[in-house]
């Protein structure tokens, strides 16, 4: 099996985006939360994005967004665990490592962290750079993208590390623009986000109401404009 099989396999399932990064580069990864910690037989991590519609983020409802985020989510769900199982059919172990639940959780802080951080992962596989928003940005899909990955017991080909970069010096866009001040340019105040960016309905039904730190940024559409 070679990187590019893997790849292929993940984009035939729906994937837009697929990278792979060997699993020495995440020796310096806090401890607890890095691939062999979950899987000591991994070589090779798998990242995988999938794009959202950018016309979730065209209307003044919430809904569409939080329709277009939580089915997105759903559909990297699927296609990371029929990746893993591709892989199983071809004799090689796949750990399927989604975005939650989480097992990490400060509750005063409301700090969570994944068993392994995605964008992190998708950083070192190639599929992007993080911007001051703290987001995964991509150069073709900009940060409209949710990710998932795989560890795997398969030795491959990793991807260059992206060398682009999206943020200047002097754009401040998301920390100024953040209603919470949850953004300083280097991480997120996750408490301030998590109470300022989600309500319940009355009928009970949980709704995503800021995206600002996403639709804002310059590069937020990605820098590239042609799907290739």
């Amino acid at each position: 099996m070679t990187a590019r099989q893997v790849k292929d396999m993940a984009v035939s399932l729906g994937a837009d985006l697929c990278g792979i990064a060997p699993v020495e580069r995440f020796i310096e990864a806090p401890e607890g939360f890095r691939p062999k910690d979950l899987f000591t037989d991994v070589k090779s991590v798998v990242a995988l994005a999938k794009r959202l519609p950018e016309s979730a983020f065209s209307s003044t409802s919430h809904v569409p967004y939080t329709f277009a985020a939580d089915t997105v989510l759903q559909e990297v769900f699927r296609i990371t665990c029929e990746l893993a199982l591709s892989l199983q059919d071809k004799g090689i172990i796949a750990v399927p490592i989604p975005s939650e639940p989480y097992e990490y959780w400060d509750p005063e802080t409301k700090e969570g962290k994944g068993i392994l951080s995605l964008k992190h992962a998708g950083y070192m596989a190639g599929l992007g750079v993080m911007g001051k928003n703290t987001l995964l940005t991509n150069d073709l899909f900009g940060n409209r993208i949710t990710l998932g990955a795989l560890l795997i017991d398969a030795t491959l080909k990793g991807d260059p590390i992206a060398q682009y970069t999206f943020c200047s010096d002097t754009c401040n866009l998301c920390a100024g623009n953040c209603p919470a001040k949850a953004l300083d340019g280097t991480k997120v105040i996750q408490k301030l986000c998590r109470e300022n960016s989600t309500v319940t309905t009355t009928k009970g039904y949980s709704l995503y109401t800021c995206h600002i730190c996403r639709s804002i940024c310059p590069s937020g559409k990605g820098i590239k404009r042609t799907i290739t």
